[in-house]
């Protein structure tokens, strides 16, 4: 009988440690693989959450504006800024209205600092001297603005509040004093300002906080650290720097967080934020366990090609999703910012239409009722995609209704954002943009030009484009702007434009141009919102089916109609815009 012949033993320990090797080397594929995604997306959601943040602090800054235009209306009043004390005791006792949102008052300073009013009565701090406070202090500079204080004892019975402060100007410009705004500190069940802070971060999870510059507690989700200061709550949290920021810590209980701060513009504070680790990671884990099911079947069937495709296939997916990310936070910027409503003119027809490219470009449009009845509206375009270009037209478009509201003319107004936006401009971005003040009584409109594309100006005689020149904004410091003035006569009509329209292209390559767009003007014999549409017509023709449109296209076209009414409507936003598209309105 033959004897059985066996495996020698030297190659099935050969074979045991081949296997048991490769079994190594794919687990630890599979660690590896899994670490690194982890490792990727919490990047992205601590990277997520620094934007979100920082967009909170800036629609903080939005609200408080608000609140520094219902001071800014009062302090042009006549009897506001007559300088006489008993008129100025009536101007406020007459506004009390209007200023019930300063839940702990308001008090008016006279230019050298002296309580001259309150609302309510104090009479305890008239004539006091409030010389030394920084919110009389800051106003007194060359250029007067809104001031923020940090938390102070200038309440009734010297209960702690925050102030707003805005300058009181005479009928030649001077300054004759100041207009403070408080808010009580700890009350959140009746703060406006406290109200306003709950409808920043409604659809985050976890704890909100808001800084003073000295560190104290302005308001805390929670209520019981308000007024405390920030290291003695939460000394792991980050410290005050410059700039957004966000990290993973641990809280004082050992929890997992994301803890982001970001400055409020504008101000001493910053909004301070912490955010429960386990709820952001949720989607991410339960991304992860798949991830590891598959990497386990590889491990199963020994295919390295395989396990080497699902790894790349995870790390595209991971590209997808950041890339998805910045534009989701990039449209939600725009839509945020884009004006919901169109200006109400009696004897003007107004028409807008706004359509985003599908990598989100920067292009934006705004309107800005001023105080003596004009109307501001500007039309730009920030030369960039994605969430860099969505911030710097929030900070553009905030920049430009700051000066709107100074009443600057078009020229010092462009002059003063670019002086603004240069040494925060990235070197690879600049803005351009036309601003114009529009007088609808007598028609006049003045305006200037950064860089932008030249309005159409549409009258009996002819169209032709309005040549006003000026370098973009952020581009060069020190620019000086060019600012000219037309009058609009009636069935006149404007159209301001963005390059999205002119440099669309034809299937065969061929751009639009301007020569073709002054043509479809020039033809034009309707109002504003026809223009718009045979505009939108034209351009869907020329581009064909299919068309994969390269930027943002905005179109804003203004027509005067044959008679104008004698007195203007006060309301200045009444019309709602439907969200991406054309509007019209016809007073």
């Amino acid at each position: 009988m033959a004897k059985t012949r066996r495996w020698p033993k030297s190659r099935t320990r050969l074979l045991t440690w081949v296997i048991v090797g490769t079994l190594i080397l794919l687990a630890g594929t599979l660690v590896y693989t899994y670490l690194a995604y982890q490792e990727a997306a919490a990047a992205l959601l601590v990277e997520r959450d620094r934007e979100l943040n920082y967009l909170s602090a800036s629609r903080l800054k939005d609200e408080m504006t608000n609140f520094a235009d219902i001071l800014t209306s009062l302090a042009r009043t006549p009897e506001i800024y007559s300088g006489r004390a008993e008129l100025q005791r009536q101007g406020l006792q007459d506004g009390r209205l209007r200023l019930a949102v300063f839940d702990a008052g308001v008090v008016l300073l006279d230019n050298f600092g002296v309580v001259q009013a309150a609302q309510p009565e104090r009479p305890e701090v008239i004539g006091e001297d409030w010389s030394d406070r920084a919110y009389f202090r800051d106003l007194l500079g060359e250029e007067a603005r809104t001031a923020y204080s940090d938390i102070v004892a200038d309440g009734e019975q010297g209960a702690e509040v925050v102030v707003l402060s805005v300058p009181i100007t005479g009928a030649r410009g001077e300054f004759v004093g100041a207009l403070a705004g408080m808010f009580r500190i700890g009350e959140p069940t009746v703060s406006s300002l406290y109200a306003s802070i709950l409808r920043l971060r409604l659809l985050q999870g976890g704890h909100t906080r808001l800084v003073d510059g000295q560190g104290r507690v302005i308001y805390d989700s929670d209520a019981e650290g308000i007024g405390k200061t920030l290291d003695s709550l939460v000394p792991y949290l980050l410290e005050a720097q410059a700039g957004a920021q966000a990290r993973r810590t641990r809280d004082a209980q050992g929890h997992a967080i994301v803890a982001a701060s970001a400055p409020v513009p504008g101000t001493s504070w910053r909004l301070v934020s912490e955010d429960d680790w386990t709820i952001l990671n949720r989607d991410t884990r339960r991304y992860g366990q798949r991830l590891v099911i598959v990497l386990a079947i590889a491990i199963v069937f020994p295919a390295v090609g395989v396990a080497l495709l699902v790894r790349q296939q995870n790390v595209e997916a991971l590209e997808r999703q950041q890339i998805e990310h910045e534009l989701s936070v990039a449209r939600v910027i725009q839509q945020t910012l884009l004006p919901k409503n169109l200006p109400d003119l009696p004897g003007w027809e107004v028409a807008v239409h706004y359509q985003p490219a599908r990598a989100v470009g920067g292009d934006f449009y705004d309107f800005v009722p001023l105080p003596d009845g004009r109307l501001m509206l500007c039309v730009g375009d920030v030369t960039d995609k994605g969430v860099p270009a969505a911030l710097i037209m929030a900070t553009t478009r905030a920049t430009l209704r700051g000066t709107a509201r100074r009443m600057l003319s078009p020229g010092q107004a462009l002059s003063r954002s670019n002086s603004l936006l240069h040494p925060e401009m990235p070197s690879s971005m600049f803005v351009t943009c036309l601003y114009a003040v529009l007088d609808p009584q007598s028609g006049i409109l003045e305006f200037a030009n950064a860089g932008h594309n030249l309005p159409q100006w549409a009258r009996e005689s002819g169209t032709s484009e309005i040549l006003c020149r000026g370098m973009p904004l952020g581009l060069m410091p020190d620019s000086v702007y060019e600012q000219r003035q037309i009058a609009i006569g009636p069935n006149d009509l404007l159209l301001l434009y963005s390059d999205g329209l002119t440099e669309a292209h034809s299937p065969r390559g061929e751009m639009f141009g301007v020569p073709r767009l002054k043509a479809l003007v020039e033809q034009h014999q309707g109002g504003s919102g026809e223009l718009v549409r045979e505009l939108l017509a034209a351009l869907a023709e020329f581009t064909g089916p299919g068309w994969a449109q390269e930027d943002d296209v905005t179109l804003l076209s203004l027509q005067r109609k044959p008679t104008v009414p004698m007195l203007m409507a006060s309301s200045a936003l009444q019309v709602p815009i439907q969200d991406f598209g054309e509007v019209i309105r016809g007073g």
